[in-house]
């Protein structure tokens, strides 16, 4: 017989973290030729569709950018795919441009350049590729570009620094690369879009990447993402993944993916979302939403909005600390308990929200709906702090699991557990703020 109690509880300082709330995927994914989906060269792609909680179509109008004539660009390297040929439109002396195999072209500049040069790409090929050499600042100006190669990575850089990607306003540009890899021993190829140096998405145009092979977008560095509607329709590993920091403070991101949506491979960086709107859907087993190393934060007007199928799965996992500071997060996992069968006691429940030291929970909304038998809606090894916002938690097993102080100082809402307790923490420390508790009292 589930007990339902009541208690004042408050949410204490404001330190970070906005609980991710986690949702369900309505979605995922119908072959582009239906409804108001586009025609794509690539010849179709899965898409998260509307309507089932957590993903809505609310908050994806982007930033309006300028058209490529009114960038007024200088240095430009014009790149057009077309008729099964390539053709180049180079007058720098020092930027080598070549074609391997037809469609295949390998940019070298210098790394003396003092010059940072501005490719303009366009055009299709269907068994093509682009690839730079050279550890100098770069633009990528996708200018309704489609390339397929089978053998490796659409977009190879290697060596770079900073690369500026504008996706032009009202253009769509697509990225597919093939299951099998053909790639020289002493470089790198993870992925769809690979780059080796940092990467800034901006432009108010579309880019959708297809990962067969492993990642969808991966770099050996940072990613921002300032506007933009970036979808990953299909990714084997990742749909981003990078070494370091993950920045989106605009844009709309749209990701399915078997492995994690959205990653940050290395300790100490972190996963900053402060604008703009994610939809993630992970089918994996022990595949998250976001995950990172580091810590993760979210605020101002963020909409996140995550859904996990795979038994074992997290909406959300740090090995670090977690705060929600404003913005609008919505977890829904399905799964349930993944077992290793070649290692017993590898053991991995789903959860909404995972992390390995203290969560701050300062503003915003967080929904978190966890489906699958014994998963818990938020699991800390640290401590907690709530000091405001507005907290959902429909959970399973237990509804918020703190392995250290929780203290709560303010904040509303409702956290319930269908077969545990609503709050399980090592001790407490205040108990204010507006929050009611229904759970079965179970251990």
């Amino acid at each position: 017989m589930l007990q339902i109690h009541y208690i004042r509880v408050s949410f204490i300082r404001p330190v970070l973290l906005f609980a991710m709330g986690l949702a369900l995927v309505a979605l995922l994914a119908c072959s582009g030729d239906g409804g108001d989906e586009p025609d794509k060269p690539n010849g179709g792609s899965s898409s998260i569709v509307n309507g089932e909680w957590p993903f809505d179509a609310l908050g994806e109008a982007l930033e309006p950018s300028s058209g490529l004539d009114a960038l007024g660009l200088e240095n430009v390297i014009k790149i057009e795919y077309k008729n099964g040929t390539v053709e180049i439109d180079n007058p720098y002396s020092e930027v080598s441009t070549s074609e391997t195999n037809g469609q295949n072209v390998v940019v070298r500049i210098p790394n003396s350049s003092n010059t940072e040069y501005n490719f303009v790409l366009s055009g299709t090929t269907s068994n093509g590729s682009l690839k730079f050499y050279g550890d100098v600042k770069k633009g990528l100006y996708l200018n309704g570009v489609s390339i397929t190669n089978s053998n490796g990575p659409a977009i190879n850089i290697q060596k770079s620094g900073r690369i500026y990607v504008h996706l032009i306003n009202g253009t769509k540009n697509f990225l597919t690369d093939g299951k099998f890899y053909n790639t020289p021993s002493e470089e790198q190829a993870k992925g769809t879009f690979f780059s080796e140096g940092k990467l800034h998405f901006e432009g108010s145009g579309s880019l959708e990447v297809k990962g067969k092979y492993n990642h969808a977008i991966v770099v050996d560095n940072d990613i921002e993402i300032s506007n933009g509607e970036i979808i990953v329709s299909e990714a084997a590993g990742d749909g981003i993944h990078a070494n370091d920091k993950i920045q989106v403070k605009g844009g709309y991101l749209k990701i399915i993916s078997v492995g994690d949506a959205i990653q940050s491979e290395k300790d100490l960086n972190q996963i900053e979302i402060s604008g703009g709107k994610i939809k993630a859907l992970t089918s994996g087993i022990k595949s998250h939403g976001i995950a990172s190393e580091g810590p993760i934060s979210t605020s101002g007007k963020a909409i996140v909005q995550i859904s996990t199928l795979g038994n074992g799965s997290k909406g959300m996992r740090s090995r670090s600390w977690v705060e929600f500071k404003g913005g609008k997060t919505s977890i829904k996992t399905s799964g349930t308990k993944h077992t290793d069968p070649t290692d017993p006691e590898d053991e991995s429940n789903s959860a909404g929200i995972k992390l390995a030291k203290d969560l701050f929970i300062e503003g915003g909304e967080l929904t978190i709906k966890t489906l699958g038998n014994g998963a818990k809606g938020i699991n800390t090894d640290g401590n907690a702090t709530i000091s405001s916002g507005k907290i959902d938690i429909d959970a399973d097993d237990d509804g918020l699991r703190v392995h250290g102080t929780l203290k709560i100082e303010g904040g509303s809402g409702n956290i319930k557990s269908k077969k545990k307790k609503a709050i399980n923490a090592d001790s407490w420390d205040n108990n204010k703020g507006s929050i009611t508790t229904q759970d079965s009292g179970g251990s």
